[in-house]
């Protein structure tokens, strides 16, 4: 720690080390359907990569629900302005995103991002805000394994979702996760692959989360 004093104010600084300094830029998309867990292997990459989480769940869900029907012509999920609310709700992921990747560097995304895994003007725009070190991870699987995790779950939201038919594979590269794998076998599966060019070293804490070695 170095002291510095000018005029009536006293500074303290404490020199850089070595280990904030080797901290490489990571963002990390998670895509997939509802029910396919990408919430849940996006929490355990965002703890692992010591990352901010951006659900897109999480920052618009509480807007859209606190406004009335009306506003969207019944549930916004499936509003008859469906693609005006979509286009809103990642317009607002993307602007969080480039602030985030701006501020710290890294971020872990999740969102289905169905339009953005078939190219096309609306990857350009995550990729515009993520940097073009951006990475995907497409959760893959079962139709009837994600429709029975929706099942169970009961949530309000996936009542209002509409029924879309089997998507396309992805028109981008992607990273392919089954999502039929447990989340430490896909977090594994993920941090191999993604890791920065310096050798990364994942530990276990002691909790059931494994966190990579940055030094």
């Amino acid at each position: 720690m170095i002291g510095h004093v000018t005029g009536n104010m006293a500074f303290m600084m404490w020199p850089s080390t070595k280990d904030c300094q080797s901290i490489e830029p990571v963002v990390v998309a998670v895509a997939g359907v509802a029910g396919s867990g990408k919430s849940t292997l996006g929490r355990a990459l965002a703890t692992a990569l010591r990352a901010p989480l951006l659900d897109l769940d999480s920052l618009t869900n509480p807007l859209l629900n606190c406004l009335p029907a009306e506003i969207f012509g019944g549930h916004w999920l499936a509003s008859p302005h469906s693609a005006a609310v979509r286009a809103g709700r990642y317009a607002a992921l993307c602007a969080v995103t480039r602030d985030t990747v701006a501020a710290v560097g890294r971020a872990v995304l999740v969102a289905p991002f169905t339009a953005e895994l078939r190219g096309g003007a609306d990857w350009d725009r995550l990729r515009a805000a993520a940097g073009a070190g951006l990475r995907i991870v497409h959760i893959d699987g079962d139709a009837d394994l994600f429709a029975a995790r929706r099942a169970r779950r009961s949530a309000d939201r996936d009542r209002h979702r509409a029924a879309l038919p089997p998507a396309p594979p992805p028109a981008i590269p992607v990273l392919a996760v089954d999502g039929a794998l447990g989340t430490d076998q896909q977090l594994r599966r993920v941090l191999a692959e993604i890791a920065p060019s310096r050798q990364m070293h994942i530990e276990a804490d002691g909790s059931g989360v494994h966190r990579p070695n940055l030094a």
